[in-house]
């Protein structure tokens, strides 16, 4: 009742900055998707048994150290950092968005290289990534806070702020446990398990 806005729609509010919050959830989707996409790929595939055709579909640009728009001279980076008075999630936020595209690119050609039969043991090594604990407190002398509650402020905005931080550390440790299940070379009817509940911003 609080907030009847899409999320998108709240985020371009909350930001005042409409390219910056269209870029963070598109890109948050555009992961979603196609971590799911590998993920039941996968799961229908055997370690015998691998496909060779694993592909990624990113259509948005990546760059947050870009120039704005003539309306906002900063980087959206900047940007970000700036609305949210908080350097340190803000970076977070943006870094582990960039870090999630280039593993997924990379894993789907690493999957293609095993050409049809599952022998590698190093995924988990190779892509693993450390994934935010949204809950801790004190990050930094600075914010004391946890990050969840430190976005839930920024944002004014309790429920935009949860499906930014919880769908980003989703990913991120759905990722992991997906890489393990990897490692082990059994991947049929085990990998669905990994799929992830896409955010829908409008």
């Amino acid at each position: 009742m609080q907030h009847k806005s899409t999320l998108k729609k709240s985020l371009r509010s909350a930001l005042r900055h409409k390219q910056l919050a269209d870029k963070l959830l598109d890109n948050i989707v555009e992961i979603q998707s196609n971590h799911n996409v590998i993920m039941n790929k996968l799961d229908a595939d055997t370690g015998a048994a691998l496909d060779t055709d694993y592909a990624v579909d990113f259509v948005s640009e990546y760059d947050y150290d870009q120039l704005g728009s003539a309306q906002h001279k900063a980087n959206l980076r900047k940007s970000l950092i700036n609305a949210l008075s908080h350097k340190r999630l803000a970076n977070e936020i943006i870094d582990s968005i960039e870090e999630l595209r280039y593993i997924y690119e990379q894993l789907v050609a690493k999957l293609n290289a095993e050409a049809g039969t599952l022998n590698d043991t190093d995924y988990a090594d190779t892509f693993a990534t450390i994934a935010i604990d949204a809950d801790v407190k004190g990050h930094d002398a600075q914010h004391k806070s946890s990050f969840r509650k430190s976005l839930r402020s920024a944002l004014s905005h309790k429920r935009l702020a949860d499906e930014i931080i919880d769908s980003i550390a989703g990913l991120q440790g759905n990722l992991n446990d997906a890489l393990a299940v990897l490692d082990t070379g059994t991947i049929n009817g085990l990998m669905a398990a990994f799929v992830v509940s896409p955010i829908n911003p409008e």
